[in-house]
């Protein structure tokens, strides 16, 4: 069995033009991204801001300018440490021109428990789902980041509000 990890960052503030959160391979091992998923944690009040953003893989060569590190959770801590894999949020992606697999627009509002929009529907686990590959169908494949590859959820604009964001994913040999 593979070894299986989440990237996690919580608390991310939205700002335009910057990776949320990201994950770029510089080793031999494959990095199979699994599932991506992003939570509204916005709890002051933001009025009337929507972000749009992107999941991208950079399916060449990818270049990360000036990240700033998150460390990834194992899920079992028996795991060996990943090896040349950069994950975090911010810096500058670049090199190869991205693939966009997924292009979507994000309420950044606070969340109320006493009204259903799309604020709310965020913080429910299946509609935060941005990407899930690789579980329940055994014909799906999981995204493969192979060296010098790369994967970042970007937010294009919108500046306001505040979101976890998540990254499971394994580290395989082949």
């Amino acid at each position: 069995m593979a070894s299986t990890w989440t990237l996690l960052i919580q608390g991310k503030t939205f700002a335009a033009t910057t990776v949320m959160l990201g994950i770029l391979n510089s080793g031999s091992n494959v990095e199979r991204v699994r599932r991506v998923g992003m939570i509204n944690y916005q709890t002051a009040a933001v009025t009337g801001v929507i972000c749009a953003l992107e999941l991208r893989r950079y399916p060449a060569t990818m270049t990360w300018t000036t990240p700033t590190s998150v460390s990834p959770v194992k899920h079992d801590t028996n795991n060996s440490a990943l090896s040349s894999v950069t994950t975090g949020h911010a810096g500058t992606p670049g090199g190869s021109t991205p693939d966009v697999l997924r292009r979507f627009i994000w309420s950044s509002d606070e969340a109320s428990a006493s009204t259903a929009t799309s604020d709310e529907w965020e913080c429910l686990v299946p509609l935060n789902i941005l990407w899930d590959a690789g579980y329940g169908d055994a014909s799906v494949q999981a995204l493969a980041l192979r060296q010098n590859e790369g994967m970042v959820l970007y937010n294009n604009s919108g500046a306001a509000g505040i979101v976890d964001a998540w990254m499971e994913f394994t580290d395989e040999a082949s």
